[in-house]
């Protein structure tokens, strides 16, 4: 039984080039040229002649380029160059298209998933791909040590191999229920169904490489040491591979000339590596010295900008400028399955409490103040691609529905609340908001001043507290937190991927219904039937219209016990934004899945 998904598009992806649209950047000096080539040749001309074909784009450092270890999809650049998944999302929105895989067909019971492989792939060391390099690599994702934490991408997670596990709970090397039942065939089979496998699938850490080309799993010795692979040999199928990575300057890839789909027309893409927001608007845009970026926040100005272009899937293009020497950019955007909220510990904030903080936080302010216009107002937990009945549903709702004030805070109501509780000016009533020092800090201290300023007016006396993203997080595991300033990203484009921490569980930070110690005591009516919603959830995880219906009753259900229980506060949705220069030819703005491949992309300059 095949699964149930657009099977023309599914198919139309395998071997379709895909539609250039990119997001990266890059800013440093020139890449110089060796002083002697041995050969005669004037060394200036063929850098000259190199750079000309090479696009340039800028990013932050990473800690690692390994797949199975790179931090999430959108922030994947280097990644989509060099590697391929089996499925993935072209353009970056759905649905789900084949890219290695050539078709699958699913079990009835909708656990034992039959892949498919397309056959004479290369990977950049001449090898041909089979399905021994697909076990292999997803057997990387669940054993190695080089996975930083994001095995539960296959196992232990929403989609779960089936897989033995130790006493210490660490899964047994080789206990993957995955098989190369065929040269280009693999088996693959789930512990319980899940709806959206393939959309996992896309992941970048289920990306595909040579079969023991390192020796960080049980049974392979590895033909690379780990550090010499991870910087210099990244084998994959892409339509770029690998020249050099060095950590504080820069990420070279070249063009893979026996790529299988559509070779690369640039020679190359390098990527600066700078930190420093204002180095990278210097080089960007005072310089010219880059092709692709992203403008820090600090410097962008709403007034340049104007978007009159609908490309499609929640992404807009349009102009920034002039800026720099009077030169107007092309700007393109899109929305991330990304939200920003506030979560309060309810054992330690008192309902009346949460609901007043409520009142007085206007969204759209935010959105335009603290966030400078580079992000849209959250109302729910779910962002709005993932929400039941799409972007027009999560508006009409948000506007009938929130009861806090839509677009507005009201402080009257808060101060009333607050004031029926006993509280006045003489007697406020303490609590403390935490945001992270590291990630967002000046984002969320201007969102942190505001909301003490308002809470102040309505008896709430809010201190606020700065710390490392690590040290909040320890804190909220155990409890010690009181409002706590965060955001998470959908890993699949479905509410329960943001409803799966909304519920009470004794995993939710926000100890929604449970006493300190996690015990669970009578719940309110708004936790019971949130409680409830997921149950019927978890009923309902197999693919088909009429569980998605359920499924999409039940994340309704959610969002509306939290208004009334005001567990997690909702405050902004982010936008990814990228700026290009004229000269760079056959750009389209990407969606928010994947950062698309960059082989037909060309340069103008």
């Amino acid at each position: 039984m095949t699964a149930d998904i657009d099977r023309r598009r599914f198919l139309a992806g395998v071997g379709a080039a895909t539609t250039v649209a990119i997001a990266g950047c890059s800013d440093e000096d020139p890449v110089e040229a060796d002083d002697d080539t041995g050969d005669g040749t004037d060394d200036d001309d063929t850098q000259e002649e190199l750079e000309e074909g090479q696009l340039e784009l800028i990013q932050t450092p990473q800690q690692t380029l390994d797949p199975i270890g790179i931090s999430g999809p959108i922030d994947a650049w280097t990644n989509w160059q060099l590697h391929e998944q089996l499925f993935t999302y072209e353009d970056g929105t759905p649905p789900v298209v084949a890219s290695l895989a050539e078709d699958y067909t699913v079990s009835d019971d909708y656990l034992t998933y039959t892949f498919e492989l397309r056959e004479g792939i290369e990977f950049h060391n001449g090898e041909e791909m089979t399905a021994e390099d697909v076990v292999y690599s997803w057997r990387r994702l669940a054993e190695s040590e080089n996975n930083r934490g994001h095995q539960d991408r296959i196992v232990r997670g929403p989609m779960s191999v089936d897989h033995e596990v130790d006493d210490d709970d660490e899964t047994v090397p080789d206990s993957l229920a995955l098989e190369a039942v065929g040269e280009y065939t693999v088996e693959m089979t789930l512990e319980s169904p899940f709806h959206d496998t393939l959309g996992n699938l896309t992941d970048p850490r289920l990306s595909v490489i040579p079969e023991g080309i390192v020796g960080d799993i049980e049974g392979y010795d590895g033909e690379y040491e780990y550090d010499e692979w991870s910087t210099e040999g990244l084998h994959g199928t892409g339509p770029f591979q690998m020249v050099e990575w060095d950590r504080g300057s820069e990420i070279v890839v070249e063009r893979f000339d026996d790529y299988h789909g559509a070779v690369a027309e640039i020679d190359g893409v390098r990527w600066q590596i700078l930190e420093d927001p204002n180095a990278v608007y210097t080089r960007a845009v005072n310089e010219q010295n880059a092709d692709v970026f992203e403008l820090p926040r600090s410097q962008f100005d709403p007034t340049l900008l104007e978007v009159d272009e609908e490309v499609g899937d929640d992404r807009r293009q349009g102009t920034y400028g002039p800026v720099g020497d009077d030169v107007t950019l092309n700007y393109g955007e899109t929305s991330l399955p990304r939200t920003q909220y506030l979560i309060f510990n309810t054992q330690r904030v008192e309902k009346h409490v949460r609901q007043a903080i409520a009142y007085i936080v206007d969204q759209g302010t935010i959105a335009e103040t603290a966030v400078r216009g580079q992000g849209e107002p959250a109302y729910f937990l779910t962002p709005p691609g993932a929400f039941p009945g799409g972007v027009d549903a999560y508006d009409e709702m948000a506007q009938s529905e929130y009861p806090y004030g839509y677009g507005e805070s009201d402080l009257d109501a808060a101060r009333e609340l607050m004031e029926d509780a006993g509280y006045d000016e003489d007697e406020m009533y303490e609590t403390t908001l935490q945001h992270p020092s590291d990630q967002q800090a000046s984002e969320w201290g201007d969102i942190a001043s505001l909301l003490r300023d308002q809470a102040e007016a309505v008896h709430i006396d809010l201190s606020v507290e700065e710390a490392p993203v690590s040290t909040l997080t320890n804190r909220a595991l155990d409890g010690d937190i009181t409002i706590y300033a965060i955001w998470n990203a959908l890993e699949w484009l479905e509410a329960d991927a943001m409803l799966r921490f909304a519920y009470p569980n004794p995993f939710a930070w926000s100890r929604w219904g449970a006493e300190a110690d996690f015990e669970y005591d009578e719940l309110s009516e708004a936790a019971q039937d949130a409680t409830d919603a997921w149950e019927r959830y978890e009923d309902h995880r197999l693919p088909g219209d009429e569980n998605l219906e359920t499924r999409h009753d039940a994340y309704l259900e959610i969002e509306r016990a939290n208004w009334e229980d005001m567990s997690m506060l909702p405050l902004w949705h982010p936008i990814k934004e990228m700026y290009w220069y004229d000269w760079v030819e056959g750009l389209e703005m990407h969606g928010s899945q994947r950062r698309p491949q960059l082989n037909e992309i060309s340069l103008d300059r």
